[in-house]
């Protein structure tokens, strides 16, 4: 059924609910087994949970709670090495083997596979017989213990009638004060124990961080619960969604999935969740999600099999869900509901002799029901595929509605949303963020303030102003911040670079470092801020408001005051006289201290004689524009920053011939694209790039769509042309 509407009530008085661990809590015989159940916890309260679960159920002085354990297996590798010990094969012959293997998953077949195509393994098999035999034997053995990190089983109260504890179920150890089973977690529910897998999920805390703030700031009372019950129907956030403005939102982000968001163009929960659910290897391998698309979009009409329709009404007849490929199995084939719980796993384990029994099952179960032998044929393969992919519906649910959750606090205030993204991303997750929140938002940016800006970021939602972080800026650790901080809050807000200076730096300089009065000692410690935190923090804007900076080459005038105040000199290596009063060049400082700031770049290639070079060859475009699907297979020049340049070696599929390319990601202040420049232009011209680390280029390339991104990436070409600005 649709999902059209969702309400919550508040009951008037307490209520008795069902406990999920009431009963016996053991099942066993026929195809019944209880459900392994899996549930996320926001991450900075999941120890609240294992402490409840040890409180509730650990009653009248009996253990009833413990961990499930966990096996470590012996791979190839590890098992090649180990036996080659042995047998006393030399080290250097084995490591060349081993370096040889490409997956950790590789099996004892998979080593002779290998061995028809290379001589060295060839050899090595003949050589030594007696290591590759004992392999054989002992890969997929346990070779270690270690205590699974989310699994916990409660056992029943009783067994036969007689009170129990979890050591009358089965084999309990103690590891790091722990209680934990001697079987992994497949074994427990094998016998029939309930596990409740105590997941912790960072994207939970997260929007509690968000709503936090959003009911503090505003006068709102939003929970994560009211969001996803009253708000289902919000245009704002489809349409932010549709944009591909998914940066920092649950499932959505990477750029493959932001891409089949676009062409689904989601206008309701379902979507949402058929979208969680079908953007897998396998759906993709197969095609499901293009036909979602065409079915969405009413470009084709979807086909339904026989006796399907009710299950797969929702998703135009591709079974997207667990549930889907269970109930036709219930419906057509006459499953009972534990049978077809069977089959998910049978399916689930690729358990092939379970599957061909259950396939004459359901085939002949079908026939019986009126379904044409060659349509039952068709259906059973669509269910072994769905097998493959197909996400369990409640799962796919959830995970949508905590995605929605996000996209809607990001479309309606986006400047908690941006704010509490920032604080929780790491140092690549943020110039696509602060890129997505200068298209999408009001809130902005701005650089730090020594009498603003703190440990975390700081926001203003005032004027919507978010400031930079001095933890963020280089070489300015968490003590300096603290100390720094520590005295802004103590004697008031800092007046002038000169008094920040006096107030923090209290006795004679030393080497770039202040000591306190060693003869005191409440001072006899050492200042965690020096003159070059000083200088950071000026270059980065700290002091640009209160010593009223209209212009960042202003900064200067101030380095000079601090250095004469501290006792150091500017040299002209780090500020050479031709630049000082370049605004890019105080820009660029900034940026690589800090990761904020905005270069004009194309000014800089206005003013560049690369230009006049390019003219007539390829035209000017900025790294947003050239992401934008509109561009691809566009020839374009552009102008930006090296902010990672690496070498990858390939094997040409036609010739054999080993060759190398170069993959660089370019910046242009929050922007980021991908560079790709081919073998031959490489070769060429290798020693000059492998020099343009962090330096400034102007290049001609072309807008290629990248399957391996799922964006456009830029890519050179045989005539393409490449300057060291």
């Amino acid at each position: 059924m649709l999902i059209s509407e969702v309400t919550s009530r508040k009951a008037k008085q307490a209520m008795t609910v069902i406990d999920c661990f009431v009963g016996k809590g053991l099942e066993q015989g026929g195809h019944s087994a209880l459900p392994d159940i899996d549930v996320d916890y926001a991450s900075d309260r999941r120890q609240e949970i294992k402490e409840y679960l040890e409180e509730r159920y650990n009653v009248g002085g009996k253990q009833c709670v413990f961990s499930a354990g966990t096996f470590s297996s012996l791979k190839l590798k590890a098992v090649l090495k180990d036996v080659a010990r042995v047998y006393r094969v030399p080290v250097n012959i084995v490591n060349y083997i081993t370096a040889i293997f490409s997956d950790e998953q590789q099996d004892w077949t998979d080593l002779f596979m290998l061995a028809a195509t290379n001589k060295k393994v060839n050899k090595f098999i003949h050589d030594y017989p007696e290591v590759i035999e004992d392999i054989r034997t002992i890969m997929g053995q346990p070779r270690s213990t270690s205590i699974h990190a989310s699994a916990i089983i409660v056992t029943p109260e009783e067994k036969d009638g007689e009170p129990a504890e979890c050591f009358d179920f089965l084999p309990i150890r103690k590891m790091d004060d722990l209680l934990v089973s001697e079987f992994d977690g497949y074994s427990v529910d094998d016998i029939g124990l309930l596990k409740e897998d105590v997941l912790a999920t960072k994207e939970l805390a997260k929007l509690g961080a968000i709503i936090h703030i959003v009911n503090e700031t505003y006068g709102k009372d939003y929970t994560i619960e009211s969001i996803t019950q009253n708000e289902l129907k919000d245009e704002k956030t489809y349409s932010l969604l549709t944009k591909g403005y998914t940066q920092n939102i649950f499932q959505f982000a990477s750029p493959g999935i932001t891409r089949f968001i676009q062409d689904v163009q989601p206008d309701n929960i379902e979507d949402l969740i058929a979208i969680n659910a079908l953007f897998r290897p396998a759906t993709l391998d197969i095609g499901a999600t293009d036909d979602y698309i065409r079915y969405k979009h009413g470009e084709v009409a979807p086909v339904y099999d026989f006796g399907t329709y009710e299950a797969t009404k929702n998703t135009y007849g591709i079974m997207v869900y667990q549930e889907q490929f269970m109930s036709v199995a219930h419906s057509l084939a006459g499953f009972d509901l534990g049978k077809t719980d069977f089959l998910r796993k049978a399916i689930g384990k690729k358990k092939a002799d379970l599957m061909e029994s259950l396939k004459i099952d359901f085939i002949n179960g079908a026939i019986s029901n009126g379904c044409p032998d060659y349509e039952a044929e068709t259906i059973w393969h669509k269910i072994e595929m769905a097998g493959k992919y197909s996400l369990n519906r409640s799962h796919a649910a959830a995970y949508a509605l905590t995605a929605y959750a996000g996209a809607w606090l990001k479309a309606n205030y986006p400047t908690a949303f941006y704010t509490v993204a920032l604080q929780w991303a790491d140092d690549k997750e943020i110039a696509p963020i602060m890129s997505e929140m200068e298209q999408c938002s009001t809130a902005k940016i701005v650089p730090p303030d020594v009498n603003v800006s703190g440990i975390k970021f700081f926001t203003d939602y005032g004027t919507d102003e978010i400031f930079w972080s001095l933890s963020r800026i280089k070489m300015l650790g968490g003590k300096s911040v603290e100390y720094i901080i520590a005295e802004r809050e103590k004697n008031g807000l800092f007046t002038s670079i000169e008094n920040f200076i006096h107030r923090i730096f209290r006795y004679k300089l030393k080497k770039y470092q202040y000591w306190d009065d060693p003869d005191n000692e409440q001072e006899a410690t050492r200042v965690p801020v020096n003159a070059l935190h000083v200088r950071n923090l000026i270059m980065t804007g700290c002091f640009d408001r209160i010593e009223n900076v209209k212009a960042v080459v202003e900064r200067y005038s101030l380095l000079e005051r601090a250095a004469k105040e501290l006792g150091f000199k500017l040299s002209d290596t780090d500020f050479p006289a031709d630049l000082t009063d370049k605004h890019y060049f105080w820009q660029m400082q900034q940026v690589s201290l800090s990761g904020i700031g905005s270069v004009d770049y194309r000014r800089i290639y206005d003013n560049s004689d690369a230009k006049n070079l390019i003219r007539g060859k390829a035209s000017y475009m900025s790294l947003r524009d050239a992401l934008s699907p509109d561009n691809e297979g566009k020839r374009i020049a552009v102008c930006a920053t090296v902010a990672e340049l690496s070498e990858i070696s390939y094997k040409d599929k036609t010739t054999g011939e080993k060759k190398k390319f170069c993959k660089m990601k370019l910046q242009q202040n929050n922007d980021l694209i991908e560079l790709v420049i081919w073998n031959d232009f490489y070769i060429a011209h290798k020693n000059e790039i492998s020099n343009l680390n962090d330096k400034m280029i102007i290049t001609t390339c072309i807008v290629k769509y990248s399957e391996y991104a799922g964006a456009n990436s830029l890519q050179n070409y045989k005539t393409s042309l490449l300057f060291n600005v």
